[in-house]
């Protein structure tokens, strides 16, 4: 059994104007189109796809729409469909699934289904990454950033939004075999290759190899970081002094005063002086998209 959940508010907007391409394929799939109406009826919907016996669930949506799905999908039998209609996309692209709305649709429905590991950060799920210092306060800026930025165009402004104030908070890290202690601009732990809109943060993260890649930046100074940040889009920025990638499956990340944390672009609270606990779940949620 085939459903579709759509949130309205996803893209600002984006996948709300798709309604009726939506609701055309759903009808000619024989399928129930359902809409979200919060990120917590997210979680509900998707808890109520497993219970009803839904084998395939085809959601509309950004990368934070599937991380509120993936939190009541991971461990079942109901396969994620992403249809992405968000402003970077990033999920979509990393399981090779294209960006034009019917073809997405399309796939969804008859794609090959795959299994996919997924991260976890204390007791919430993620599917792409998960992080704390400036791309986390960044996220927290693109969710509030004005309307006449849209698509990777958000994340931009959010990035030069975010460098205007920002503090590098220190961070205390234990990995698998090592550990780092000091100034830096971020952690982030990735199951895919790339957030932000584009920016292959990880070039080398894959989301079925076991492993997360956890990136840490060192503290730059602004011109340092003007001169890093386009680097990231094509991956280049690897191999620079101040960025250290190390592939783990569990982490614990202790930041010095209190910051927002964020999940597959979305903010999901603040660290308020709690470490956080990062591990892997492997091939933990299934997923339409190409091996």
């Amino acid at each position: 059994m085939k459903r579709f959940l759509v949130n309205p508010s996803a893209g600002r907007g984006k996948s709300h104007r798709a309604l009726s391409t939506l609701q055309r394929l759903s009808d000619e799939a024989e399928s129930e189109l359902r809409l979200s109406r919060s990120a917590e009826d997210l979680v509900e919907q998707a808890r109520q796809a497993v219970a009803d016996g839904v084998t395939r669930l085809l959601v509309a949506g950004g990368d934070g729409t599937f991380h509120y799905v993936a939190q009541s999908l991971v461990g079942s039998g109901c396969a994620l469909g992403v249809i992405p209609l968000g402003r970077g996309n990033d999920f979509a692209t990393d399981l090779g699934v294209p960006l034009e709305l019917e073809a997405a649709i399309r796939f969804a429905l008859a794609g090959p289904v795959r299994r996919i590991d997924v991260g976890r950060v204390n007791n919430r799920f993620f599917t792409g990454y998960c992080g704390v210092g400036f791309d986390s306060e960044a996220a927290q800026v693109a969710q509030r950033a004005p309307a006449v930025f849209s698509g990777p165009f958000t994340y931009v402004y959010s990035v030069l939004r975010t460098m205007l104030t920002f503090r590098p908070p220190t961070l205390s890290v234990q990995l698998d075999g090592g550990e780092f202690q000091g100034k830096a601009m971020f952690a982030v732990a990735c199951n895919i290759s790339r957030f932000g809109g584009g920016m292959r943060i990880a070039p080398d993260a894959r989301v079925d190899d076991g492993a997360l890649d956890l990136v840490i930046v060192k503290e730059l100074g602004k011109i340092q970081l003007l001169q890093v940040f386009p680097k990231v889009y094509s991956g280049k920025h690897v191999g620079h002094p101040a960025v250290q990638i190390a592939r783990t499956q569990t982490a614990t990340v202790s930041v010095d005063r209190s910051m927002t944390v964020a999940c597959d672009g979305e903010p999901i609270g603040r660290t308020d002086g709690n470490s956080l606990e990062v591990s892997l779940e492997p091939l933990a949620l299934s997923v339409i998209g190409e091996a």
